[in-house]
């Protein structure tokens, strides 16, 4: 901040960074917040279609395990119920169980058991090893057949791929005499969880795989990892499903960590018939990569906006800044009274009509200037006719033209060179001249330096009033005062005049004081302003007989100049064209 004058100024904050500050603004905001909802929104469908995806793929998943299961009880059912026809012989039931089971493609051997869990016979196919048939079924596999109609046992994995026990009972008249049994085939499940992870997750060996109730892997698009019994790796949601108090849940969704520290967004879903799980699960930066391309396509353009806004607002800002700088330079040059200056605004605009404004008022403001010059011009010239007053009083209209006048109480004084026509005869017209404009120019300086007002010149007598154009109180003691330095003006000057003329130049003064008429006399084309009455002609008498460098004062101009004055009593005198003598004073300098 600044001080001007001891008062704080805070320094100004330009308009171009306020219009930058506005039009980044004006982008930024608006922008960040359709963003922020635009992300957000986004985000909740990315989110929201990833996990739709997962379930998609894991219920497919489920479902194929689901129909591959079912296949192979309706076949160990149909063989079953064959073995069991009591309409076949023996020997015809075993043939057209076995054509059965080279029918039906979910199972390619069936394993015979009496009622308690003890193998019979096997049906198979040349291809298929009996190996793959247990010697005796659990009980817990028997429990559960019996209850369920079907039940899952142990997990075999072979070079062909994982298989799994399938056992159901077989009935007569409602009764369990036995069971079939088969190691079902997961290789369609195989071949579908690879061809899901191809089309949904890009070959991603850990997005999609099967696990049973130990944790150990059935299914997975690294079939090595199957062959092998691995152990799926640690996904928190399962756990806290198959631990915790969620068991009943089939279907959940969360995002966690890994032991690599990638997030990753996983789903579960369960096959509660068999107590296997299928898992889909992606990194977030894959499954979410759509909505980081719209997050880094959001923060690009809204970067790009903010440097168009602020690139738009500079140059706007420039335009409307620089015309400004322009009118505040020029209101600052007519500030200086620099009016012949002018302003060119070429924006087209509210800028542009206040430049053409100013620019006219500068031409108003240049042509009354010129006026003012004019009539100082002109009150000057005038003064040089009129009292300087009176010219005031004209110019303000103030003064009333008509002719005629008041009565008011004026001092009017005379000076008259003496023996002016010897010395005329003695200097060149020129010299004349010359002369009386250096003498008449210092007796009117004086006269305005006392407060009075030259009335007229007359050849080589000057006439000046006190109180004509205006009340003056103390009209008298100023005439007096004036009459005084208009002799001590010429003792000064004629040692200049006898040095260079070779004359001595004298006055007679005359000084009267009393009541008169003062305005305009004449005609209407032509008028003059003076005073009219026998105080002026008692003046021009007293300056008539008064001798070279003598000051006559009537009584009244004695008694109003007061007492600062010495005065010396000359007596009565007859004046010429005056009936009654007049008391006369001399004032002596």
């Amino acid at each position: 901040m600044t001080y001007k004058r001891g008062v704080r100024v805070d320094a100004p904050i330009p308009f171009r960074w306020k219009l930058l500050a506005f039009g980044g603004a004006l982008a930024v905001v608006p922008m960040s917040v359709f963003g922020w909802q635009a992300t957000r929104i986004t985000r909740d469908g990315v989110k929201t279609l990833t996990r739709e995806l997962q379930i998609s793929v894991a219920a497919d998943v489920a479902r194929t395990v689901g129909e591959e299961l079912r296949a192979a009880q309706d076949g160990l059912d149909l063989v079953g119920r064959t073995l069991l026809d009591p309409q076949l012989a023996e020997g015809r039931a075993v043939e057209e169980a076995l054509r059965l089971v080279a029918a039906t493609e979910a199972i390619d051997h069936v394993g015979v058991f009496d009622r308690e869990g003890q193998i019979i016979d096997t049906i198979h196919e040349q291809t298929v090893s009996t190996s793959l048939i247990p010697r005796r079924l659990s009980q817990a596999v028997r429990a559960e057949a019996d209850a369920s109609g079907v039940a899952t046992g142990d997990i075999h994995r072979a070079s062909d791929g994982v298989r799994v026990l399938l056992v159901v009972p077989l009935q007569v008249d409602g009764t369990v005499t036995g069971y079939a049994a088969t190691m079902a085939s997961l290789a369609r499940v195989q071949e579908r969880v690879e061809l899901l992870d191809a089309l949904r997750f890009r070959n991603d060996e850990n997005a999609l795989w099967i696990v049973d109730s130990a944790g150990s892997l059935l299914a997975h698009p690294d079939v090595a990892r199957v062959a092998a019994s691995s152990r799926a790796s640690r996904v928190p949601v399962l756990e806290t499903i198959r631990r915790g108090s969620q068991r009943h849940v089939t279907e959940a969704s969360a995002e966690y960590t890994n032991s690599a520290g990638d997030a990753i967004v996983a789903t579960v879903v369960g096959i509660p018939s068999r107590g296997w799980w299928v898992v889909a699960q992606q990194p977030v930066a894959i499954a979410y990569a759509t909505l980081f391309s719209i997050e880094r396509l959001f923060i690009f353009t809204a970067a790009a906006s903010a440097v168009l806004a602020v690139a738009a607002a500079f140059f706007l800002s420039r335009r409307i800044t620089r015309p400004i700088e322009l009118l505040a330079d020029f209101a600052t040059d007519l500030a200086h009274r620099r009016f012949d200056r002018r302003i060119t605004v070429a924006t087209r605009d509210e800028l542009a009509m206040l430049g053409d404004v100013m620019s006219a008022a500068a031409r108003d403001l240049e042509e009354s200037e010129h006026r003012i010059v004019r009539e100082v011009e002109i009150r000057q010239d005038l003064g040089r006719y009129l009292p300087g007053e009176l010219v005031e009083k004209v110019v303000r209209r103030e003064h009333d033209m008509e002719l005629g006048g008041r009565r008011r109480e004026i001092t009017v004084l005379f000076a008259d060179v003496v023996a002016f026509t010897p010395l005329t005869e003695r200097l060149s017209a020129e010299e004349v001249v010359a002369l009386l404009n250096e003498l008449f120019t210092m007796l009117t300086e004086i006269v305005f330096r006392h407060g009075g007002t030259i009335d007229k010149f007359i050849g080589d007598c000057v006439m000046a009033v006190w109180g004509a154009a205006g009340p003056h109180p103390d009209h008298a003691r100023h005439a007096l005062e004036a009459a005084e330095d208009m002799l001590t003006f010429l003792e000064t000057s004629n040692v200049g005049w006898r040095s260079k003329l070779g004359i001595t130049v004298q006055l007679a003064i005359g000084v009267n004081s009393g009541e008169a008429v003062v305005g305009n006399i004449g005609s209407e084309t032509r008028m003059e302003f003076t005073a009219i009455g026998d105080v002026v002609n008692v003046a021009a008498r007293l300056e008539s007989i008064a001798r070279p460098q003598q000051i006559l004062v009537g009584a009244a101009t004695r008694a109003l100049g007061g007492d600062g004055f010495r005065t010396v009593d000359r007596g009565t005198r007859e004046l010429s064209g005056h009936s009654e003598p007049i008391h006369v004073f001399e004032l002596l300098p």
